[in-house]
């Protein structure tokens, strides 16, 4: 039976003391089976959510899934902005929480933003979080609650999250627990209200060092930087297609005292000390800069709008009073008022769930979006903070990295200071190791297919006006033989692994051998030569340093092109990625 009985909610109900509507906590379609261990109660509003929405595991978060189980104690993941952290501790804690029936967790926010945020994500798997008015049990019908770090604090002495995790067992996940860091009373407030918890699950967008006192429940190296029990960061994101490629624009810019007439530079040829000292001057919204960078910016934005009519930028300010006169210039640029997000509400004039089902150009903002919020039309990051270190960085440019559609870039537009070009630099060089580990993956997926089918090779060779040449016993045209020998000189490969890698990867080449795989779907086909042409692409544009649609631009639209186009285009990439790179 697919219901759940009377009797059956019944029970449910006194054991749980909760009501709602008696849910499946594995779905039947799943395997669930209709009994009273696999209820649940929750209301039609989690319900409803749950079941409109279906959530396919990337491979990382199942990977945590076998490392959670295997835990020991306090567990910190460290995963990259944008990667899916918020749904796979959702799971783990739904998971630990259908064991029994009595159980809850408790999630700590850094702002109160994320609270609605984790609030409206944890009703897609039935979950239900309160996310105020906490007494010493949560109200009917909630599974937990969501706090912020600062509500923790404000608490610690009256003990109320304490007794909460006393009363009951409980799981506590720390959602960007670095923010513990910040200030001396986050963390031990934190260590107060939830060392009674059972469970313990500490997450970051970014690796991060402590010079302070260390976190509460977060092991550190020998160098004081946050040990992950399990690590998801540019590298192996990128090469999922999980986060998009991003291209820097750094801006030099000059400081003229008019008092004394004496001129600055900011650049990447500086010291870090002197960039410290030039960098809020260069900021200030009155000279010429920092109007000259948004119209850069603007520029780019108006560019993706023509093909992406709802691609967002954001504009990450100083201060309320620096984006408040920031906002002005972009309503001067482009006749706009963009929405402003700070956290004073006396001042913001927009909330994050507005803008984010809006179609308006620009955000301007301090802090309220710099983590976790989840604005997937935003593609132009215009950094105008003097916030320069490389967590806040990688943190920034997560609002820029989420994916939706695998032929997206992000854009990010930055002064030339060396600081910020040394981490913009930590993310180029990740982007090039994912394109080669991707690029190193299809050449052993190749060989290893060519060792499971085992083909025999049958040929005889004449001298008929050298029509055709045998490379590695495998004959081919002269034309194609040439080409081959062209790219064994450039990359100083053998012609025989040179035509292996041709004839695996694009398929242009020969012709007599017939060693036929089992074909896969056209559009999938189509979609796998499509994403490598774009991964190729970049990596070319990277040696030449250039924009990746300079490289798209001699062809027409990747989404009209056929499948030997796709491969024609893909060799011609490889071609001139390797004349390059030799070079």
């Amino acid at each position: 039976m697919r219901a759940f009985n009377p009797k059956q909610k019944l029970a449910v109900e006194i054991v749980t003391g909760g009501t709602g509507e008696t849910d499946h906590i594995v779905p039947y379609s799943g395997g669930g089976l209709t009994m009273v261990e696999n209820a649940q109660n929750i209301s039609p509003s989690a319900n409803r959510a749950k079941g409109a929405h279906k959530i396919v595991w990337r491979r990382w978060q199942l990977e945590f899934f076998e490392k959670w189980e295997d835990r020991t104690g306090d567990f910190t993941l460290i995963a990259i902005p944008a990667s899916g952290k918020t749904m796979a501790a959702l799971e783990v804690a739904r998971r630990w929480m259908a064991a029994a029936t009595d159980r809850r967790v408790i999630i700590v926010v850094p702002t109160d933003n994320l609270r609605t945020q984790w609030q409206d994500a944890a009703k897609t798997i039935g979950m239900e979080l309160q996310t105020k008015e906490f007494g010493t049990n949560f109200k009917d019908g909630y599974q937990g609650g969501v706090t912020t770090y600062s509500y923790v604090a404000m608490n610690s002495n009256s003990g109320l999250l304490r007794k909460l995790c006393a009363v009951a067992p409980t799981m506590v996940i720390f959602d960007e627990v670095h923010h513990c860091g910040d200030d001396l009373t986050f963390g031990k407030a934190v260590k107060i209200a939830f060392e009674l918890c059972r469970e313990r699950l500490s997450m970051s967008g970014t690796p991060w060092r402590t010079e302070k006192e260390p976190i509460p429940f977060v092991q550190y190296d020998g160098d004081g930087f946050a040990i992950g029990n399990y690590r998801y960061d540019y590298p192996d994101a990128l090469s999922d297609g999980v986060v998009r490629y991003l291209i820097f624009n750094h801006a030099k810019g000059t400081i003229v005292n008019e008092t004394t007439g004496d001129e600055a530079e900011i650049s990447g040829d500086i010291s870090f000390e002197e960039a410290a000292n030039r960098l809020s001057l260069l900021l200030n919204p009155s000279g010429d800069y920092v109007e000259q960078q948004i119209r850069e910016a603007n520029k780019k934005l108006l560019e993706l709008r023509e093909t992406t009519p709802d691609a967002g930028g954001l504009a990450v300010c100083i201060d309320h009073s620096h984006a408040v006169r920031v906002a002005a210039i972009i309503h001067k640029i482009t006749g706009q008022n963009p929405a402003i997000i700070v956290s004073e509400d006396s001042i913001s004039n927009c909330t994050v769930e507005k803008f984010r089902n809006s179609k308006a150009p620009w955000l301007v903002a301090v802090k309220k979006v710099s983590e976790g919020t989840d604005i997937k039309r935003l593609m132009v990051l215009c950094h105008l903070t003097n916030v320069t270190t490389e967590l806040a960085f990688r943190q920034m440019i997560g609002r820029v990295s989420r994916v939706r559609n695998e032929e997206e870039e992000g854009y990010v537009f930055l002064p030339a200071d060396p600081r910020l070009i040394a981490a913009a630099k930590n993310i180029e060089n990740a982007q090039v190791l994912a394109i080669q580990q991707d690029a190193e993956r299809q050449m052993r997926e190749a060989q290893e297919m060519l060792l499971d089918k085992k083909p025999e090779f049958t040929y005889t060779t004449t001298h008929d006006g050298t029509e055709t040449i045998l490379v590695g016993g495998i004959p081919v045209s002269l034309q194609d033989a040439r080409e081959i020998e062209r790219i064994s000189s450039l990359v100083r490969v053998s012609q025989q692994k040179v035509l292996q890698i041709l004839q695996l990867r694009s398929s242009a080449i020969v012709t007599e051998v017939q060693v036929q795989p089992d074909a896969p779907k056209r559009e999938d086909e189509e979609r796998k030569l499509r994403k490598q042409c774009h991964n190729l692409a970049i990596r070319l544009s990277i040696l030449l340093k250039v924009e990746p649609q300079d490289i798209h631009l001699p062809y027409k639209p990747q989404r009209l092109m056929s499948i030997d186009e796709l491969k024609a285009k893909k060799m011609k990439l490889l071609t001139e990625i390797a004349k390059y790179e030799r070079n």
